[in-house]
């Protein structure tokens, strides 16, 4: 379940960086260079996920790919959100120095790191009851 999980996840990436062309276009926001990196390196967790023969190796590596995903889905999600919600975006979210995108940014990628360090000092933990 968690290698379908994974798989999902990772499809959806895919179709994140392709979608509205981000790939193919210089849309100002640098979208398409975040959404190829997203894809590659969920690409990259999955298979690494796939290929692993530990189970605690494994744990980490799912859990990690995890909260990756979420964190930046969630970022993602959030900027499409004052996008489509706010007439006035573009200045709230990247005009500098009041722009808001990276603060955005680095919040979701913060919780994601915390949730990751706790999972795996979680998941240390266990193994050394084991």
């Amino acid at each position: 379940m968690k290698g379908f999980t994974l798989s999902i996840f990772t499809i959806l990436s895919v179709l994140y960086c392709l979608r509205f062309g981000y790939i193919w276009t210089a849309y100002g926001h640098g979208g398409q260079l975040m959404g190829i990196s997203f894809a590659l390196i969920l690409i990259v967790l999955t298979i690494w996920f796939m290929s692993a023969k530990d189970e605690i190796r494994k744990e980490k590596v799912y859990y990690g790919t995890l909260f990756y995903f979420l964190a930046l889905a969630l970022f993602s999600i959030t900027v499409e959100i004052i996008r489509s919600t706010n007439p006035n975006h573009f200045e709230l979210l990247y005009v500098e120095p009041e722009g808001i995108v990276n603060k955005i940014f680095m919040a979701f990628a913060a919780a994601g790191a915390i949730a990751t360090f706790l999972k795996f000092r979680q998941i240390k933990k266990q193994e050394a009851v084991l």
